[in-house]
């Protein structure tokens, strides 16, 4: 299961990728060859021989950041567990944050049977009803503590800052979880899902396109988030659709000052 900026088919050039392993069948089926192993452990293997490969060192680093924190029960868990043991962890002991998570969750390999199986879980999981007041408090906190421990690098930690596109994701997660609607693991489909539903405004689709192509152009010239250089500013407004670097930081506050509207009123339980 691809998540994250995998599973919404955004990655970046400096984007890991968030992988969930699972599998099949009976946990208690063993291989036929010459040494038989149990299936937990011949796909364990498997799984961390997938993420050998694509992490690969090349004249220029890894192939891909793996990141594999994601699954049931985090770096403490199994790398690849059953699909039967997925389904009752999300069930039962599931935090908030793991379900937001699941919001990106694409299938991106596996039979058809066993991708049609994990979907239904996802998809039953993301459905199920919840305490809207608890919901609220949950996500709430999690983007206080966001703020807390990782705190914006400057004003233009586009990512980080309030307004910034780690709002935006909460906004569109916390409503999807709530009215369970506007399942996408797409942002911009979501969103826009969601402004159909007259759940959120539609202006947050462009303020997060902006801020998106604000975090990628920035990463490349100017990756400790600030200013960037004189010369580099023409370029990073062009990119970002405006005629000038003070048009791009016009519309930058405005996109952040619609998300920070949106994220207020949601995360207050309006």
């Amino acid at each position: 299961i691809a998540l994250g900026r995998l599973g919404g088919g955004a990655l970046t050039h400096a984007s890991d990728l968030d992988i969930v392993y699972l599998f099949t069948g009976d946990i208690m089926t063993e291989s036929d060859g010459r040494r038989p192993l149990g299936s937990t452990t011949y796909f364990n293997r498997l799984a961390q021989r997938v993420s050998a490969a694509l992490s690969v060192p090349t004249a220029s680093g890894p192939l891909y950041e793996i990141d594999t924190r994601l699954r049931p029960s985090g770096a403490q868990g199994l790398l690849a567990g059953s699909t039967a043991s997925f389904e009752q962890y999300q069930r039962e002991s599931a935090w908030t944050w793991e379900h937001m998570a699941l919001t990106r969750a694409r299938t991106i390999f596996g039979s058809a049977a066993a991708r049609a199986e994990v979907d239904t879980i996802i998809a039953a999981t993301l459905g199920r009803e919840r305490d809207p007041a608890a919901l609220v408090a949950d996500v709430a906190k999690m983007r206080g503590d966001i703020a807390k421990h990782k705190p914006p690098k400057g004003l233009f930690d586009v990512k980080l800052i309030g307004g910034g596109l780690v709002d935006t994701e909460f906004t569109v997660h916390l409503l999807q979880l709530r009215h369970r609607v506007g399942f996408d693991p797409r942002l911009r489909t979501a969103m826009r899902m969601l402004a159909d539903q007259g759940l959120i405004d539609p202006e947050i689709i462009p303020a997060h396109e902006l801020m998106t192509r604000m975090l990628v152009t920035l990463r490349l010239v100017s990756p400790t988030s600030t200013e960037p250089p004189a010369a580099s500013q023409p370029l990073v407004a062009r990119t970002c659709g405006q005629p000038d670097w003070d048009a791009l930081v016009k519309a930058y506050e405005r996109a952040r000052a619609l998300v920070s509207a949106e994220w207020k009123r949601v995360s207050t339980g309006a």
